[in-house]
């Protein structure tokens, strides 16, 4: 794990803790990869984390509706606080999930 940067854990933060989190476990029950890596940015105006593995990989449009894990505790919950999930897969090729949360809402003061 790479962690470079600074910033307050607040509520929304929070959440894209839990998303990397819900990513990074994922990755361990699916992956098959001997190992998962993570790195975190906190910038002046955002917070970026990716979580990549060079396991199995998979289509993200082929999960199954009634799998909730990446469609509304990664994706779902990043972007009811303002932020953005993209997921990088393909079968044998492994999988990175990008998460970016700007540190200020549209619409508040800095």
């Amino acid at each position: 794990m790479v962690l470079v940067g600074d910033c307050p854990l607040d509520e929304r933060l929070t959440s894209a803790v839990q998303a990397a989190r819900e990513a990074m476990v994922n990755a361990v029950k699916h992956s098959v990869a001997d190992s998962i890596a993570v790195y975190a940015e906190a910038e002046l105006d955002q917070v970026t984390v990716f979580v990549r593995d060079r396991g199995s990989g998979f289509l993200p449009a082929s999960v199954a509706a009634d799998r909730a894990g990446i469609r509304e505790s990664v994706v779902g919950r990043m972007e009811r606080h303002g932020g953005t999930a993209v997921i990088h897969s393909s079968p044998g090729n492994g999988t990175e999930i990008e998460l970016s949360l700007p540190l200020h809402p549209t619409g508040s003061a800095r």
